[in-house]
């Protein structure tokens, strides 16, 4: 397989049009077709059919996509490690890194990065686990730096545990059970946490199963803290957050803290990666600073 078999099946597959393809490619619409051609005899199946709305994948085409993806996203990474060997500290690095990380332990671990390899790209985004579990597996991130739930990570995945986080409860100051005391009776109000529309309520169930109940029925899923944060402090909703971001940003939103009977499950602040996935120099050197500014953050 070719890169730009590969690069031309993928434009195909985001744009589900030879035609919009072959613009973003700067091809022409026969050379494209002629291009998949190829990679379909290549790989000896047909990926890409052509129907009166445009094109569709077949059921080969949908197998091959991610893994088109994938290919691409490491033979980049190869050559940026080619290039950071032979040029020194240059190349890039790709993370993602939930919202408390970037508040609190992220600054110092990247003013130490940058001071020692300044000339390396460096690209953030800010979410939340799933988003970041479907970016590594694509290959579009180096590492990610997560809030795991202990035992609930695929085994695709690899994860260095940094420092465990408690979760609490939050609630808008005038919310009706800002006086509630116990999950159980906080358990039939609304609820937004982070999670995952394809997976429904399963996709929160490791934050509830430990406590003994099933999710609560009636739950709003984000991949944005700060529009969780924005909402519970806006409307009745219930919120569970990691700790640090309670003196952080509870006041200024007004959300009051809930002190429950029950023990919340404690997470694991991890660097994340795909497993099998090796590192380039530069971003192996990032997880060292995170590594060393998370240890100074926990006292260690």
């Amino acid at each position: 397989m070719k890169p730009n078999q590969l690069h031309a099946f993928v434009a195909v597959v985001e744009q589900m049009s030879i035609r919009a393809a072959a613009r973003v490619l700067g091809l022409s619409q026969p050379a494209v077709t002629k291009i998949v051609r190829e990679l379909e005899r290549e790989v000896g199946a047909p990926l890409v059919e052509r129907s009166v709305k445009g094109v569709r994948l077949t059921e080969f085409g949908k197998a091959f996509a991610p893994r088109a993806r994938l290919l691409l996203a490491d033979m980049a990474r190869a050559r940026d490690e080619i290039a950071q060997i032979r040029d020194g500290a240059t190349g890039s690095v790709s993370m993602a890194v939930s919202a408390s990380f970037a508040l609190t332990v992220l600054p110092a671990a990247f003013k130490d990065f940058h001071t020692r390899l300044p000339a390396v790209d460096v690209q953030f985004s800010e979410a939340v686990l799933p988003w970041m579990l479907a970016r590594l597996r694509d290959g579009f991130l180096d590492f990610a730096v997560a809030h795991v739930v202990p035992g609930t990570l695929d085994a695709q995945f690899e994860a260095v545990e940094l420092f465990p986080v408690k979760l609490v409860v939050g609630l808008r100051e005038r919310h009706p059970l800002r006086d509630a005391r116990s999950l159980h009776d906080l358990y039939a109000g609304e609820w937004i946490l982070p999670g995952d529309d394809h997976r429904g309520r399963e996709a929160v169930s490791p934050l509830f199963t430990p406590l003994g109940l099933p999710p609560p029925a009636r739950i709003i899923q984000g991949q944005s803290v700060t529009v969780a944060l924005g909402l519970v402090g806006h409307m009745d909703l219930i919120g569970l957050f990691v700790e640090p971001l309670v003196k952080l940003t509870f006041k200024r939103h007004g959300i009051r803290r809930i002190e429950v009977v029950e023990t919340l499950p404690t997470l694991n602040v991890c660097v994340v990666r795909r497993r099998g996935q090796l590192s380039t120099p530069a971003a192996q050197h990032f997880i060292e600073c995170i590594q060393r500014a998370s240890a100074a953050a926990m006292g260690g």
